[in-house]
């Protein structure tokens, strides 16, 4: 049961270890690929936000053309709409006018008629008052001749024979001359009656009845037609404007959103600039700062002097490296040449002489280690007093520079005393290493 348990418990841990041990490789990766995605998204250089900047100002300038060639669209069809309103509009106000001239002249034709009315009305009382003067003038006509019978005989004998010729009185002959024309007059009078009478009068009224009737059928049709058309015109110019309307406010609502994404943008840019001239200028101060060291460490003759010494140095160091490469070689060269004397001597000497050999073979290498560390106690000496030389000259400059150089030109030799001391401490510390190897 124990074991079972210390093997579940063992089981547990390893699979903890394992999942710690593959836990930071996924955490690696996941912020890998985190920190590509918000490179990708986010702009990380001034070039990249310039860029956002320019593609959202593009897009903004792309959807802002859009709209106004759609409000252009939109103007166009609305003026288009007035100017078809504005046309029916003068159509409805000809036809009014054309119907209030035909209504007057309708009306006109109307009084025409009643004024013709009128005069058929007078020439019947004209004739009928005609009819009672000649009716009254035959009675006074009778009268005047049963009255000139009766006056006639004792005339006769009273007047003479010479004014037999005026028997008839004047008053006679005028009531008889109009009598007459009376009689002539109403005759025609009657024969005009008698021809307009039955034929003008019911066809002068069926033909204006149905002129009128047709005519005010045709205005009320073409009234209901304009009528029609001018309502048509009413709806579309509001269905215009409330299109209007909803374009403006939906222009308004993206003008609105493009604004904020352009403040967004800018204030983020902003932002990025500002962090920008900040490194720029640490960038800026840094450079200054290296340019002063450098004008200092160039107008300083002492440590132009120093670089000079470390180069001789350089040179002598290079020199006897190079020196001791030499000795090497020429040392090892004629090594392989003893050992084959020494093993032909040692198959034809005697087991006396091999033990005289072993020693004086023991002794051979003991000369060759000694040889061989020799050159290798040289290189750490002659290091020692090359790093030993090197610190001298340092300290003495470093001194010379505190006393003679203003407080300002001080940090930069702190600094390149600081830098060569850096410099020389592997030099010290190389030559105790090799000494260490050498002992071992």
């Amino acid at each position: 049961m124990i074991e079972a348990a210390m093997y579940v418990a063992l089981g547990f841990c390893t699979a903890g270890l394992i999942g710690l041990a593959i836990l930071p490789a996924f955490y690696r990766r996941a912020a890998r690929l985190t920190e590509e995605a918000l490179r990708a998204v986010n702009p990380s250089s001034y070039a990249e936000v310039r860029a956002a900047q320019d593609q959202a100002r593009a897009r903004h300038a792309v959807e802002l053309r859009r709209v106004e060639r759609q409000l252009e669209s939109e103007r166009e069809k609305a003026s288009k709409h007035h100017l078809e309103a504005t046309r029916m509009k003068r159509e409805v106000e000809a036809l009014e006018r054309s119907l209030q001239e035909k209504a007057d002249e309708m009306k006109a034709r109307q009084a025409s008629i009643e004024s013709d009315e009128k005069a058929a009305d007078l020439l019947s009382e004209e004739v009928s008052t005609l009819k009672k003067k000649l009716s009254e003038a035959e009675k006074s006509l009778a009268e005047s001749w049963t009255n000139s019978a009766e006056d006639k005989p004792s005339s006769e004998s009273e007047e003479s024979p010479k004014d037999e010729s005026g028997w008839m009185p004047a008053s006679d002959t005028m009531a008889l001359a109009t009598i007459t024309g009376l009689e002539a007059e109403v005759a025609t009078l009657k024969a005009k009656l008698s021809k307009y009478e039955p034929t003008v009068a019911g066809e002068v009224q069926a033909e204006r009845d149905e002129a009128a009737r047709s005519r005010l059928a045709e205005l009320e049709a073409q009234l209901v037609d304009t009528e029609s058309k001018y309502i048509s015109a009413q709806a579309e110019v509001t269905r215009l404007s409330l299109v209007l309307e909803s374009s403006g406010s939906a222009e308004n609502e993206m003008n609105a959103d493009l604004k904020e994404q352009l403040n967004r943008i800018s204030n983020e840019s902003s932002e990025r600039l500002a962090k920008l001239e900040n490194k720029e200028r640490q960038l800026a101060r840094l450079t200054g700062q290296v340019k002063r060291l450098q004008n200092d460490l160039a107008g300083a003759p002492a440590l132009n002097d120093l670089r000079k010494e470390f180069r001789k140095l350089a040179d002598r160091v290079a020199t006897a490296d190079k020196v001791l490469v030499t000795k090497k070689s020429a040392q090892a060269a004629p090594a392989p040449a003893v050992s084959k004397a020494e093993e032909e001597t040692g198959l034809a000497a005697k087991p006396k002489r091999r033990v005289k050999r072993s020693a004086n073979g023991a002794s051979g290498t003991e000369k060759r280690s000694a040889k061989r560390t020799t050159p290798e106690t040289e290189t750490p000496a002659k290091s020692a007093d090359i790093a030993s030389a090197a610190e001298a000259l340092v300290s003495r400059i470093v001194a010379s520079n505190r006393g003679a150089q203003p407080k300002k030109s001080g940090e930069p030799d702190a600094v390149v005393a600081n830098q060569l001391s850096e410099d020389s401490a592997p030099q010290e510390t190389k030559p105790a290493k090799q000494k260490k190897k050498d002992v071992a």
